[in-house]
């Protein structure tokens, strides 16, 4: 089982161990460093970032993922992440 959970809001942060080989480790460490700024003119909306170029924010995740492609195309991965003030928890059995 793995539980992907942050509130950092609150003073809980399970920051998971992460190596320079992770799938998007490079993505997710932006957007843990962006997402204060960028909640004040993007909450709820979804952004797409490939390695540390942010290809932009978007309404819903369709249109995100679409743009993601185009700007980066099938061969690269690429993280499609919603800001929000709160992290939904995950559970995956």
């Amino acid at each position: 089982m793995i539980v992907f959970f942050d509130d950092s809001e609150r003073g809980v942060n399970m920051d998971l161990a992460m190596s320079a080989h992770d799938p998007l480790n490079r993505e997710l460490r932006l957007y843990s460093e962006k997402k204060r700024s960028w909640l004040v003119a993007h909450a709820n909306q979804f952004v797409v970032i490939c390695e540390d170029r942010v290809e932009g924010f978007h309404d819903d995740f369709e249109s995100a993922f679409k743009a993601g492609l185009k700007a980066f195309g099938l061969g690269r991965q690429f993280l499609v992440k919603q800001v929000c003030e709160t992290e939904p928890v995950y559970v995956v059995y």
